[in-house]
């Protein structure tokens, strides 16, 4: 393997990395969203850890900006690890997931 090839892998593993992680803003952007729209339309929050914060959509929007900062922090930290490209691929699946049952509660409410 000559170096640009090792160049062009490390490339394509960077970009697909930052993809996941733009994937992974805005999925908490439509989390963000969907769950204000929840709220104003008499739902309730069902994440215990939120619940408390939910006074203000700001204040939950925050907490998520900064999580999403310290993950991208640590993304641009850890180079090429496998374990950190999991990690943001279950995470990536876990706001999937949120978002579906966000517009599933959407349907109902």
């Amino acid at each position: 393997m000559d170096g640009t090839a090792v160049v062009t892998t490390r490339r394509a593993f960077s970009d697909q990395r930052w993809n996941m992680y733009f994937g992974l803003v805005v999925l908490n952007v439509i989390d963000v969203i969907t769950t204000a729209v929840i709220l104003n339309r008499g739902g309730i929050e069902g994440n215990p850890f939120i619940k408390p914060m939910i006074e203000g959509i700001w204040q939950v929007s925050l907490l998520k900006a900064a999580v999403l900062i310290i993950i991208g922090m640590l993304l641009m930290r850890s180079k090429e690890s496998r374990i950190s490209d999991l990690a943001l691929a279950a995470t990536s699946g876990w706001y999937l997931a949120v978002v579906i049952w966000n517009f599933m509660v959407l349907a109902v409410v």
